[in-house]
């Protein structure tokens, strides 16, 4: 009985600290990071340096964001960094048909391919892994293809593109855009039946399915706003950047599933939620500027998320849902 008793205050202590982590230990990791920046070059805190890193940030924090979602529901998009280079390519190539709204439509398209996406992995009980992977490689590949594996000026005439590449009051739109999203999806969470269903499915998708959780209309839902985040980061990016590339976001894919599991999300699902994703999504960010004030070379940059990635999801993974480890 005592023995038992034991175990049973041992676990409870064990739940408590994790959720100590994940409420409170991505921001103390963020502030860790921009003190240490500021020790080694005090000048990144200043006013027009937080911009320019703030209008840096918003293409991973956006991945971030879009990728959260299947995450929390168990599964996982690794398409996203595919779906934003391919967006900048149809930006550009069919902006002589569709004109200043090229990018509204291209965007459109992206969610509409996210929810086939998702509807594939949920209606035919495909691992998420392996639909997006493969939707991964077919999205890079289409990218090169169509732009004949050569960058090009985003045309002016684009109305979201050149908002996005403006400011504000002196904020950049695009962390306007930004805001404005994680405000809609956050009440979409918070207020709809939808996000519970989604922590419900990452919680446990049978007790869900049991207790009227439909998963094939969760998961094409959250897949096709995950694609539409990733459309709209390609966004971002082309309009810094003035010019799409077929590879434009090909090293963001590591980034953004470091931006998740850093911001406390379980790779597990069912943990999460959209202010720590903009948390993790922010250290990610944050972390890429450190390593180049400490001298990183931009080819071991991987190495170090890498690493990061590793030790986030071992601290953020709940093994108690995962049974036997594959």
């Amino acid at each position: 009985m005592g023995t038992a008793l034991d175990n049973s205050i041992i676990r409870t202590l064990g739940a408590d600290r994790s959720t100590v982590w994940r409420t409170f230990g991505p921001l103390g990791v963020l502030i860790a990071l921009v003190a240490i920046s500021a020790i080694i070059a005090p000048g990144v805190l200043e006013p027009d340096s937080l911009i320019g890193f703030l209008s840096d940030a918003a293409p991973i924090v956006a991945l971030v964001i879009g990728g959260t979602l299947p995450i929390l529901a168990g599964s996982i998009d690794l398409s996203v960094a595919g779906v934003a280079s391919l967006t900048g390519v149809l930006v550009v190539a069919l902006n002589p048909i569709l004109g200043p709204w090229t990018s509204v439509v291209v965007v459109v398209i992206a969610m509409v391919f996210g929810a086939i996406q998702g509807f594939i992995h949920a209606w035919l009980q495909l691992p998420s892994f392996i639909v997006t992977l493969g939707t991964l490689s077919m999205l890079s590949g289409l990218s090169l293809l169509l732009s004949n594996a050569t960058a090009e000026p985003v045309p002016d005439s684009d109305i979201l593109v050149t908002y996005l590449a403006g400011s504000t009051g002196g904020i950049p739109n695009s962390v306007i855009a930004l805001i404005l999203i994680v405000v809609v999806l956050g009440l979409m969470l918070r207020y709809l039946r939808l996000g519970r269903d989604i922590y419900a499915l990452g919680t446990g998708e049978k007790t869900a399915m049991m207790s009227a959780v439909n998963a094939v209309a969760v998961r094409t839902i959250i897949f096709a706003i995950s694609a539409g985040c990733a459309a709209i980061a390609g966004l971002f990016l082309v309009s810094i950047t003035t010019f799409s590339s077929p590879t434009l976001a090909g090293n963001l894919l590591l980034l953004s599933i470091v931006g998740v599991v850093l911001g406390g999300t379980a790779i597990s699902g069912g943990v999460g939620g959209l202010m720590p994703a903009v948390v993790g999504g922010l250290i990610t960010s944050w972390l890429r500027i450190l390593t180049v004030i400490i001298g990183v070379a931009p080819t071991a940059q991987n190495i170090v998320f890498g690493l990061t990635a590793l030790f986030a999801v071992a601290l953020t993974t709940d093994r108690s849902k995962l049974g036997i480890i594959k």
